[in-house]
Order: structure tokens, then C-alpha cells, then sequence
């Protein structure tokens, strides 16, 4: 599907929702910022899915101007905040892998 035929009140193709949270779970994490937003999704519940839908009604062409408009309607969807925030999980548990010194052996 090409960038043209998506319409906003269309749902994301999986292959789309996907990409875009690998993407921006790989950026929050980089910025140290998956907690926090983490939390925010967490916190939100059903009502994240139900601003998300109510602002992409609302704003929707401002957001396609200003480029947000496909990550607001990839949390129209339940399924797509839990899986971001498994996503977010797995994300820091790598970062921190990354982070442990190596087993260093005693000098012989």
C-alpha cells in the first residue's frame, strides 16, 4: 500500500503498525524516554485508544501535515498499545544486557 492510499480513518496495515512500533519503540529507548511513556500507556488505559481516535477525528489533517498521523492511528487499536508497551519491555531489557560489564576472570 502506498503513502497516498492510506486514509485516516483506515486502520494502519499490520505490516505498517509493525514498522512504526519498532520504530518508535527504538527511539524512546534511545532517548531514555520508554519509561515515561511506558507509564503513560499503562496509565491510560482504554481511554489512550479512545483520545487517540477522538483527536484523529479532530485534528487529523494537522496531524498528516505535521507527520504524527499513522503513530495517533496506530493507538486507535488496544492490541497496538500492549504490544508497543511489550515492545518498550523487551526494548530496555536489551539496553540494560548492553549495559552489564562482562564476567571478567581472575588473572592466572
Amino acid at each position: 500500500m502506498s503513502e497516498n492510499e492510506w486514509k485516516q480513518w483506515e486502520d494502519l496495515p499490520p505490516e505498517e503498525e509493525e514498522r512504526l512500533i519498532d520504530s518508535l519503540a527504538k527511539y524512546l529507548t534511545n532517548r531514555k524516554l520508554n519509561t515515561l511513556f511506558q507509564m503513560v500507556l499503562e496509565s491510560g488505559g482504554s481511554l489512550t485508544t479512545l483520545f487517540a481516535e477522538f483527536w484523529m477525528g479532530l485534528y487529523g489533517p494537522y496531524f498528516d501535515f505535521f507527520g504524527v498521523d499513522k503513530y495517533v492511528a496506530l493507538l486507535r487499536k488496544r492490541k497496538n498499545v500492549e504490544r508497543l508497551i511489550a515492545k518498550l519491555e523487551e526494548a530496555e531489557e536489551e539496553r540494560k544486557e548492553k549495559r552489564k560489564p562482562e564476567a571478567v576472570s581472575p588473572p592466572s
